[in-house]
């Protein structure tokens, strides 16, 4: 089921607010939103914000209450941990917005 709009503009919000968080801490940004380089592909799956820092690269994906459990959201996991999986330099996160 797609994201209201509601939803997804809360959505794009913390996906900006968490690009500006890691910009200001020194790690180079690529976020799936307008004004930033968009992220690669892992196994066909674009993940919201892939941040790098010292050799080290994080997916996070971010998720709304309504988004959450879906079929969508649990390939993505499931691709996005495999892929950091037994890495010490590869790491996935999941953040969720608030309601």
């Amino acid at each position: 089921m797609p994201r209201s709009k509601r939803s997804q503009s809360r959505h794009n919000a913390l996906v900006r607010r968490l690009a500006k968080e890691y910009k200001a801490k020194g790690y180079k940004i690529e976020a799936d939103i307008k004004g930033y380089d968009q992220p690669g592909t892992v196994r066909g799956l674009r993940p919201d914000l892939i941040v790098e820092k010292n050799g080290h690269k994080t997916l996070i994906e971010v998720e709304t209450p309504d988004s959450l459990g879906s079929k969508r959201d649990e390939k993505q996991q499931q691709t996005f941990k495999t892929w950091s999986k037994g890495s010490s330099t590869k790491h996935y996160k999941k953040v969720v917005t608030e309601k």
